[in-house]
């Protein structure tokens, strides 16, 4: 089915993040529109969380999967993607572990010993609480993940360059700092495209 697929989740495992995300979507509205959206919103999450979905492809996929992981197991292989591409490839884990070790080396990448962010977290929450006039304080735990994880590397493998190189590719998506970042970006997106637009500063100056 390529890269891109992917089987849908049971509801149990994403409910709670489907319904901060649909809250704070609905909290972008208008006042005055809020309150029907969210009972529609409501209705259709509660539908979701009661639906007992188990269909016949979805256990055929599943069962394919579970066949494809066995067999990448027995021969101590995986699949990772290829860099600007959409192909998949096969690769020994040992090659690819030396690829990755490689790539640390030569980039001078030191390991920490120990992961901040969980401290990084607490930071972002005190900061957030004093930015009031940025971040409306009903907004607040809308804008930090509910459990935030250091960010994951995914090493693609460059099949255009000699010897086959790694190329590192971050996702930030489960990080503390992902959700306020996208917002301020917003935010930044939509003041710059206002018109006539002035700041008052403390002191009384406009800029």
């Amino acid at each position: 089915m390529g890269p891109q697929y992917a089987i849908e989740k049971i509801p149990k495992y994403y409910l709670n993040e489907l319904i901060i995300d649909t809250e704070n979507a609905i909290k972008n509205l208008q006042s005055n529109m809020q309150n029907t959206f969210r009972y529609l919103a409501a209705k259709k999450i509660k539908q979701i969380g009661e639906s007992n979905r188990h269909n016949t492809v979805h256990k055929r996929y599943q069962y394919s999967i579970n066949q494809i992981k066995k067999t990448l197991q027995q021969n101590n292989l995986t699949i990772v993607r290829v860099d600007k591409s959409k192909a998949l490839v096969l690769i020994d884990k040992t090659v690819l572990k030396q690829k990755v070790n490689k790539f640390i080396q030569e980039n001078n990448i030191m390991e920490l010993n120990k992961n901040p962010t969980e401290a990084y977290h607490k930071q972002l929450q005190q900061a957030t609480q004093k930015c009031e006039d940025l971040i409306e304080k009903n907004r607040h735990k809308y804008l930090l993940n509910i459990k935030p994880t250091a960010p994951k590397i995914n090493a693609y493998i460059k099949t255009h360059k000699e010897n086959e190189p790694i190329g590192l590719v971050i996702d930030n998506t489960q990080v503390p700092s992902y959700k306020i970042a996208k917002f301020l970006n917003n935010k930044i997106k939509a003041y710059i495209n206002l018109p006539n637009t002035y700041i008052t500063t403390n002191s009384g100056e406009i800029a």
